[in-house]
């Protein structure tokens, strides 16, 4: 219960600290990302999902273990993901983008995805509306609620943004030591072969960034931390669903270590590699 409730503000506060990010003439601008959200949707649901897959065909991962690595793989658009582009030196507006056009195709397709890959019937209208309320609640009104106190109160609310941008990297610290010290040692019992293919599936998630010569090192950046962090709200959404075991669930969690961890420290290469163009 505490962890849910640790993740869910860490979703409020990073959307909520993003929002006051964005400046407005990069709102102005968003149609030169247009490029750059086409490739990002490609990427995680079609690129990431099929690449996860014969990963852990080849890892040779239990059957229920690779279930919800593949689940994560599949549930991109994680709110959090807005407190990783800040502290990348990411671009916030694309961030922003990015997080709101994932978290919006996730509610169809990931549910629909993850019933191709389990050969099950598709589309639920009621899980759809479930997983829209929750992705509007906590991401697009915090987001919104952000810009427009930019927008209209920036006086007030420009030296708060690094005040909410630090209870979100805190609430990011306590989940994760949350999920080392209530879920370690069961999660350690899953074996290396798990950890291994959860590492290489985070892994994967990193190159769209790195992919895009091209592009400047903001889109580099948020793009490859956006894609980085999954839904996990999601993935235990429907874990508990569709396979209602304690592996499965325990192995998201599992995830969600190894993700903050790995993008804690991609977040810090992509920063220094900012001073150093600087």
């Amino acid at each position: 219960m505490l962890i849910r409730i640790v993740l869910i503000l860490l979703s409020l506060s990073s959307m909520f600290g993003l929002g006051l990010r964005i400046e407005k003439k990069e709102l102005g601008s968003w149609s030169k990302f247009v490029p750059i959200l086409v490739f990002a949707f490609f990427w995680n649901f079609g690129i990431l999902p099929a690449s996860v897959f014969f990963a852990g065909k080849f890892l040779g991962v239990s059957e229920l273990a690779f279930a919800a690595i593949f689940l994560c793989a599949a549930s991109p658009g994680g709110a959090s993901g807005g407190l990783f582009v800040l502290r990348a030196k990411g671009n916030p507006a694309l961030g922003g983008m990015l997080i709101a056009l994932l978290n919006g195709a996730n509610t169809i397709l990931t549910p629909l995805i993850f019933s191709i890959y389990q050969g099950g019937s598709g589309f639920n209208f009621d899980l759809f509306l479930k997983l829209f309320l929750i992705g509007t609640f906590l991401q697009g009104l915090p987001l919104l609620l952000g810009l427009l106190s930019k927008y209209f109160f920036p006086k007030i609310f420009d030296p708060i943004a690094p005040w909410v941008e630090r209870f979100s990297t805190f609430c990011l610290v306590l989940a994760i030591l949350l999920l080392i010290f209530q879920y370690g040692e069961y999660a350690l019992s899953l074996g290396w072969i798990t950890w291994t293919c959860a590492a290489v599936a985070v892994g994967f998630s990193f190159l769209p960034g790195i992919f895009m010569f091209n592009s400047t090192q903001e889109v580099r950046a948020s793009l490859s931390m956006v894609s980085a962090i999954r839904s996990l709200s999601l993935a235990l959404l429907l874990a508990e669903l569709h396979i209602k075991q304690s592996e499965t669930l325990l192995t998201v969690l599992m995830y969600g270590t190894v993700m903050y961890l790995l993008s804690a420290i991609v977040a810090e290469f992509w920063n220094g590699r900012k001073k150093v163009q600087i």
